[in-house]
């Protein structure tokens, strides 16, 4: 009976997806030890029924989806890789879950982690019931249950977070260089592996940044940039609606450079930009956009504000600068 009810389960959530309501109960249950072999079971027989034929990108795709949720290939018998490679083209889904997973899964030390992908954002909430907004490209981890001295959760990328208020339990958000630390209140934090600046920018309440063990305390619409290469720091006010202004789907870009413009792009709409490289990083460029632009409208205004066209090719958009372009 219970094989029945998981090889049910599974198929429904392959095919049909349940109600958002249950939808993330059913990834936890996936996820969870035990029936492990039911479940495999369940998988192999609803690939079977697709038929679904491989094509050239087939096993480069898989083998991307193995690295990002832990998966060694060389565990697994050849048959039932072959299987998974068959079906690689249905895989891939599976793991792209309903509101931007790529994967969701608990670690050892009973942590959950999330990673959502390009071209998504994803709502959680936590166990203290605070709330998270996750951006594109972006990890995040947290315990399935907050101690009772402090409630620490790790990004990698960029999200908004709404927490919680308890007085004696801090709320701490922990990056690679820097860390912010908070009570109750409203803020955002973009700090992705690979980008030169890490910024905070409270909406409401009060939050205390540690930046190489200097604390710097934020009041509302301030935001804090910190350089990774120069270990610089800069504090400014900005507008009250900029706090949060990825939420609602602006992009707003204060003295950015183009390789900052391009690395937000492509995670905002899972595409590829090549060849944007040729504007030095000391050139920066202010603009804004309000209005759910596509990405062919941002890239028609933004080829006027900075100076290049652009074409497509296959699936990449590649810039193409002038002579004078490139030494300005």
């Amino acid at each position: 009976m219970m094989n029945t009810i998981i090889s049910r389960i599974i198929k429904k959530y392959l095919s049909e997806r349940f109600p958002a309501e249950t939808e993330e109960r059913v990834q936890k249950w996936i996820i969870k030890n035990g029936k492990t072999k039911d479940k495999e079971q369940a998988s192999l027989e609803y690939w079977d029924e697709l038929d679904v034929a491989a094509d050239s990108a087939t096993y480069p795709a898989l083998d991307r989806v193995n690295k990002r949720i832990g998966y060694d290939k060389q565990t697994l018998t050849i048959p039932l890789y072959r299987k998974l490679s068959r079906i690689a083209a249905v895989l891939i889904p599976l793991f792209i879950l309903a509101g931007g997973y790529l994967y969701y899964q608990s670690t050892r030390n009973d942590l959950i982690e999330v990673s959502v992908a390009y071209g998504e954002q994803k709502h959680l909430f936590l166990p203290d019931s605070s709330e998270i907004w996750v951006n594109a490209g972006s990890t995040i981890k947290y315990p399935k249950k907050f101690t009772d001295k402090q409630r620490l959760v790790q990004l990698d990328g960029e999200a908004y977070f709404s927490v919680r208020r308890e007085e004696s339990n801090p709320f701490i958000v922990s990056t690679e260089k820097l860390s912010v630390k908070v009570l109750g209140t409203k803020f955002n934090v973009k700090a992705y592996t690979g980008d030169e600046k890490i910024t905070t920018t409270l909406t409401s309440g009060k939050v205390e940044v540690n930046t190489n063990n200097a604390l710097h305390i934020l009041n509302p619409n301030e935001q804090l940039t910190f350089n990774r290469n120069t270990s610089a720091i800069h504090i400014e006010e900005i507008p009250s609606e900029e706090t949060d202004s990825w939420l609602s789907g602006r992009l707003i870009f204060n003295n950015a450079s183009l390789t900052e413009i391009v690395q937000t792009l492509e995670r905002r709409f899972d595409i590829s930009i090549t060849d944007h490289t040729a504007i030095p990083a000391s050139k920066l460029f202010t603009v804004k956009f309000l209005k759910n632009e596509s990405p062919e409208d941002i890239l028609n205004i933004l080829q006027d504000v900075v100076g290049f066209s652009y074409r497509k090719q296959g699936d990449k958009i590649i810039f193409d600068f002038l002579p004078q372009d490139r030494c300005n």
